[in-house]
């Protein structure tokens, strides 16, 4: 049967999305024939004068305005109907779009003008967006759309794509809202894929890969969810448990990979955490180093990995990811101060932290750290720990990453879900907003956690340490419109903040 994959705007432009890859290596398994249109990739690299800014990840809430949106489809008319023009051709009886945060509004758009050409056309939407009923529900609501898939879609999708070849119809599979006859049906839970070795490998040849920012890198996944359950993430809602890959399953689709795009020279690894099983991490790096002994540069590539703290990443394993061209390793370290961690549900200790970044650092490992600021009940003192922990660590580190949302809300994690019990204080009925928040004893506002980033960032440059901004814009000219977008929705003047 003929599918088709949308991804609308946005979605951010380094990459090609792997979410819709991976589905698109699901359809193919299955015999489907598949064709991709990425339309983030494509209108960003079109995009009008004036428009550049809507793509940093900064100004992504944009996109969840209507007006936002009716402009930009107004704007980029031409475009849009070609796109829309090229899908139709294809012959698709499903069409399937992968929607994030900040795309469901442009997805829904397009979805209506399929609809609006051909009736007939099957309209799924999934993607982490979806993953939370009431996110799914409210899509459902609109007629362009027959399905929604609420969590991974890799077991759901080739159930509807089975059943639409077989029957013509769209099935109530488990884990989606399927439109019957005028009326949402609910398959009930969905089944989450505990064995990943067994799923198909990711597909990119459909995707226009000169157009990324980074053309000599591809995006691999190989686990899902976290063995951690941190209060601020939202990862435990819409991937319960953690499953990993085995290291030779992780490898053998690194070599398909090179196989079909020989070009690619780098491994993103969008793993939550790539350490979560430490066996299969380490088997990868074993496979890599022998692969280099007994071939050379002939299957060359580096990788990058997202990682917990835990004392299993000890200086024997990391010089082997070393050796196995492991460039950058991001550490999740968040605070210096025992008592945050804490109250993040971080189980760590400072003394590991500072053990694994020297150990990382000593290795020939590009060691980063990641840091937010302002988690409800993080005091000046704590605060000021964690500029301690920069200072004595300052040979360690080759990176901090300083969160530019300081600490957010994430919708579906436990701190949003229990804002009292962390002394947040409501906002009426537009609830609270999930960068602008403050505690109810006024100690803990925007202001305050902005004028945390910026004294981490101002103290890790002094001290030498490349410190990512943490935006794809200027950092002044993010201040001034964070400002004065956190002073619009407070309904006061604006104030000047040093």
């Amino acid at each position: 049967m003929k599918t088709a994959l949308v991804q609308c705007p946005v979605w951010w432009t380094v990459d090609p999305p792997l979410g819709l890859a991976q589905v698109a290596g699901c359809l193919s398994a299955a015999g489907h024939e598949v064709s991709v249109f990425d339309l983030n990739i494509e209108l960003a690299r079109s995009r009008p004068k004036g428009t550049e800014d809507l793509w940093n990840w900064e100004r992504h809430h944009l996109w969840n305005q209507p007006d936002t949106v009716a402009g930009f489809f107004r704007d980029n008319s031409a475009a849009i109907d070609a796109a829309l023009l090229r899908i139709l051709r294809t012959g698709a009886r499903l069409i399937g779009f992968s929607v994030y945060g900040g795309s469901q509004l442009a997805s829904l758009e397009l979805a209506r003008r399929i609809k609006k050409e051909d009736p007939s056309r099957k309209i799924v939407f999934g993607g982490q967006y979806l993953f939370l009923e009431s996110n799914a529900r409210a899509v459902m609501a609109d007629p362009a759309v027959d399905a929604v898939v609420r969590g991974a879609g890799d077991g759901a999708v080739m159930e509807l794509a089975a059943g639409l070849a077989l029957a013509g119809e769209l099935p109530t599979a488990p884990g989606t809202f399927v439109r019957r006859d005028g009326r949402v049906t609910d398959g009930g839970p969905g089944k989450p894929l505990r064995d990943l070795d067994s799923l198909p490998y990711a597909d990119f040849r459909g995707f226009p890969l000169e157009l990324y920012d980074v053309p000599e890198r591809l995006p691999i996944q190989a686990s899902r969810g976290c063995v951690w359950r941190c209060r601020y993430c939202s990862s435990h809602p819409f991937w319960p448990g953690y499953a990993a890959m085995g290291g030779d399953r992780v490898f053998a689709e690194i070599l398909e990979q090179k196989r079909r795009h020989p070009g690619k020279t780098h491994f993103e690894f969008y793993d939550l955490t790539a350490n979560g099983d430490v066996k299969s991490l380490a088997r990868l790096a074993e496979l890599v180093v022998a692969d280099i002994r007994a071939n050379g540069k002939k299957n060359f590539f580096g990788w990058k990995i997202n990682a917990i703290i835990r004392p299993e990443m000890t200086r024997p394993l990391l010089d082997t990811l070393c050796a196995a061209n492991c460039h950058d390793v991001i550490y999740g370290i968040e605070s210096g101060s025992p008592r945050v961690l804490k109250l993040m549900n971080k189980p760590f200790v400072v003394e590991t932290a500072e053990r694994v970044l020297r150990d990382t650092h000593a290795a020939g490992i590009t060691t980063v750290g990641n840091f937010m600021f302002g988690f409800p009940g993080e005091t000046e003192d704590d605060f000021q720990l964690t500029l301690d922990f920069i200072r004595r660590n300052r040979a360690s580190f080759d990176r901090v990453y300083a969160s530019a949302t300081f600490t957010s809300l994430e919708e579906g994690s436990y701190l949003s879900e229990h804002r009292d019990e962390f002394g947040i204080r409501p906002d009426g009925e537009r609830g609270t907003h999930h960068l602008y928040w403050e505690t109810q004893d006024g100690s803990n506002d925007y202001l305050v956690r902005l004028g945390r980033y910026e004294r981490f960032r101002k103290l890790a440059m002094e001290l030498g340490i490349d410190a990512y901004k943490g935006i794809d814009g200027g950092v002044e000219q993010h201040r001034r419109a964070s400002l004065a977008e956190y002073h619009r929705y407070r309904g006061d003047s604006p104030k000047v903040t040093t």
